[in-house]
């Protein structure tokens, strides 16, 4: 491993040496395996150049394809290496391409298929993982990746330091500086000697049903202090279950026990946005409402009229959250 000298050779004339393509290559890396060289991976390769100046690192692009004369765009772009593999891999595939290569950072673009190959490679790797970076950054005197999350749709940004190593991130590239294009630069192309899938023979990828979660799911039932009790909160998810979404509760359910950390809807937890949500029992605050303006249809229902939530609903029903959830329980029963 050592640091790119095209800045250099620039100024000198000279020819630095090649970077390392052996089995101890280390360096930062951009991984796009979707058989498209386009500007978001081309702006993601900028990006590892700014890292890997930092570190005194080479930059290498993994991507598959037969195209040289588009990988040379990488180069000008400020890629060191390009490594042109076949076909398209499977998480075993590039957990063996980099278990012996020892890599310090990878970078995915946040596409579905770098979202998923890029949070498995950094399990099986036990690597640290920011699942969503807008922006990336070198601590100097600590020499790790800081990430830089975004947060309500980009409206703030939080940093978030990688510990373990290899550093990876999932970056939505539409958020980074324009792409370099520096004719002077030199590298190399090479074959990544992987032929993961022949091209006359390729393998149908069947995608994984997503979970339904609070973050996805188009009917969320939320409660809140107005339900009483684990009993009342039970009824809730009850209802949820009924009507095939889920159930999540504010920071008073919460603080109660009735719901987990992960069911947390709010600033701190998540923001959702179903086409239906029924609040039991909320009052209503301005953590819970930054999480649920995206939401389709609003229904509230808590015995106070004057209830903050109340200007948030788009209907509201005054009764006791609890006796109204058996009462439509009961309802969808006999349906």
């Amino acid at each position: 491993m050592g640091m790119d000298l095209s800045y250099l050779e620039a100024l000198m004339g000279g020819v630095a040496a090649e970077p390392t393509t052996s089995e101890s290559a280390g360096g930062v890396w951009v991984v796009g395996v979707e058989g498209r060289l386009d500007d978001g991976l081309l702006r993601l390769v900028g990006k590892a150049r700014v890292l890997a100046d930092a570190l005194g690192a080479y930059v290498y692009l993994l991507t598959n394809g037969s195209d040289r004369e588009a990988a040379e765009s990488t180069i000008r772009a400020g890629a060191d290496q390009v490594l042109l593999a076949q076909g398209s891999p499977t998480l075993t595939d590039l957990v063996s391409f980099f278990e012996p290569r020892q890599p310090e950072v990878i970078l995915f673009p946040r596409t579905r298929v770098g979202r998923i190959l890029g949070a498995g490679l950094a399990q099986r790797l036990d690597g640290g993982l920011c699942g969503h970076a807008a922006d990336l950054e070198v601590d100097p005197i600590y020499r790790r990746i800081v990430a830089h999350q975004p947060v309500l749709d980009d409206a703030a940004r939080q940093r978030m330091t990688i510990l373990a190593a290899p550093a990876m991130a999932i970056v939505d590239t539409a958020a980074l500086p324009a792409a370099f294009n520096e004719p002077w630069r030199s590298g190399a192309v090479a074959d990544a000697g992987a032929d993961w899938v022949p091209a006359a023979e390729p393998r149908p990828i069947t995608w994984p049903q997503p979970a339904v979660t609070l973050a996805n799911a188009a009917v969320v039932v939320a409660g809140g202090r107005g339900l009483k009790t684990v009993e009342g909160f039970a009824l809730a998810r009850q209802l949820a279950q009924a009507l095939g979404g889920v159930a999540g509760g504010d920071l008073t359910a919460l603080d109660a026990g009735w719901i987990a950390e992960e069911e947390l809807i709010g600033l701190t937890g998540a923001r959702i946005a179903p086409k239906l949500l029924l609040a039991l029992g909320l009052d209503g605050d301005t953590s819970l409402f930054m999480s649920i303006q995206d939401a389709g249809l609003i229904v509230a229902v808590q015995p106070d009229p004057a209830a903050p939530i109340v200007a948030a609903a788009d209907y509201n029903i005054h009764a006791d959250p609890a006796d109204f959830a058996r009462a439509l329980l009961e309802r969808l029963s006999r349906a």
